[in-house]
This record gives C-alpha cells, sequence and structure tokens, in this order.
C-alpha cells in the first residue's frame, strides 16, 4: 500500500520535492493533498501535478485522515508551528531545512514527535546522494585513514532572495545554504563533538549573516 503524502506550501522547494516523489514507485509513494494560504496556489499546484486534493488552509490538510506524512516546503520561521500542528494531528513529518531556528525550537519539534511516536525528519537532502554514502563507506572502511580535518565551500548568489535576505523570514546564509558544509563536517566526525566554533564574516544591513564558520 502506498505512503499518502501531503505537501505543506505551494512554493519551488515543494515542486521540486514532488518532482523528485513522482521519480519513486507509485505503489510505494503518493502524493493525494496540497495545502497553501491560498486556493488559487494549491489548486494551481494540484493541476500541475496531478494531485487530488488541494487545500486553502494547513488546517484542512492536517484534518485529512487519508494523509500519512507531510512534507513541510514553508518559510523558515513557519516550519515550527507546522511540525506541531502536523504532528498534534498524528501524521508523520519530513520538514525543510533547517527544522527549526534555534536549540529550543528543535527540542520541542523531537519531544513532541517522541511523544506522538511519530517520523519527524529534516530534510537534508545532500545527505543521500550516492556520493555521500560513498564517502561514508570510504570513511569506514579506513581506507584513507583517520580523517582529521574537513574543508568545504558551498557560495551561491543569493542575497537578493527574500527568503535568505530578510530578517523576518528566517533569512541568512547558515539557515538557508551554511547548513550543507556544517552538516557535512558533522558527517565526516559522526558522534565526535568540536573542541571550538568559531565563526568569521559580516553582517548586512539587516543584521544577517554572510559568514563563515570553522569548527575544531
Amino acid at each position: 500500500m502506498a505512503l499518502h503524502w501531503g505537501i505543506c506550501s505551494a512554493g519551488k522547494i515543494s515542486h521540486d520535492f514532488v518532482c523528485g516523489l513522482s521519480t519513486l514507485d507509485p505503489t510505494l509513494h503518493s502524493v493525494m493533498a496540497v495545502a497553501a494560504r491560498s486556493a488559487e496556489r494549491s489548486q494551481t499546484f494540484a493541476e500541475l501535478h496531478q494531485i487530488p486534493k488541494s487545500y486553502a488552509s494547513y488546517e484542512e490538510l492536517a484534518s485529512d485522515d487519508s494523509i500519512d506524512i507531510v512534507y513541510i516546503g514553508s518559510i523558515n520561521t513557519e516550519h515550527l508551528p507546522l511540525c506541531k500542528l502536523f504532528l498534534n494531528h498524528n501524521k508523520n513529518v519530513v520538514c525543510e531545512k533547517p527544522m527549526a531556528l534555534n536549540v529550543k525550537q528543535l527540542t520541542e519539534i523531537q519531544s513532541l514527535a517522541k511523544e506522538k511516536n511519530l517520523f519527524c525528519m529534516e530534510a537534508v537532502w545532500s545527505r543521500f546522494f550516492p556520493v555521500y554514502q560513498k564517502i561514508r563507506d570510504i570513511i569506514a572502511s579506513k581506507e584513507i585513514g583517520e580523517a582529521q580535518i574537513v574543508q568545504a565551500t558551498f557560495c551561491l548568489p543569493l542575497i537578493t532572495k527574500e527568503r535568505v535576505a530578510m530578517k523576518a523570514l528566517g533569512g541568512g546564509a547558515m539557515y538557508d545554504i551554511g547548513m550543507y558544509t556544517a552538516q557535512f563536517a558533522m558527517m565526516v566526525f559522526g558522534d565526535e563533538a568540536p573542541t571550538s566554533v568559531s565563526v568569521s564574516g559580516h553582517l548586512t544591513s539587516e543584521g544577517l549573516d554572510m559568514s563563515q564558520v570553522k569548527f575544531e
């Protein structure tokens, strides 16, 4: 029986996620509903991806008993309330990164998921790349010995994007693409915690980080 997906938000990242799901076996994964803050956007998205149901509110999607799991592709500042909404309606959740804006928010989400005994995952898509599995295999085999240092760079001209440039939307370099390099280092070193974390860079006029992070 197929896992029935609901899509929360009808933006570009949700479009990309649904396109990815469409490459999988439809007897295992099926997108059944989409919700947006307007009926027009939701319906347009549903028609584009041939999704049976469209909702004009996230609450309607949460109340749909036919949905097993929800992908959240909203702006960063909405991740906490939306994760709580769907978990409280007994929906499993895959939330776009960053799942939360601070440790307190993340702990709140994790605690609720554990209390409800539900699956809840941050959608760090790079962790599922075949090349990442190859890297993990090489590290585990000790083929190159113990990893001593990781240097990772990810740069894109995103400062004009509202979701990155506006503090009110949870913008900033680390929340957007900076987390990819941080999680890569964490993957390489596993459970070994850094002894220090240092940051250099500059702030925009909005007070947002355009930063570089160094783990030691």
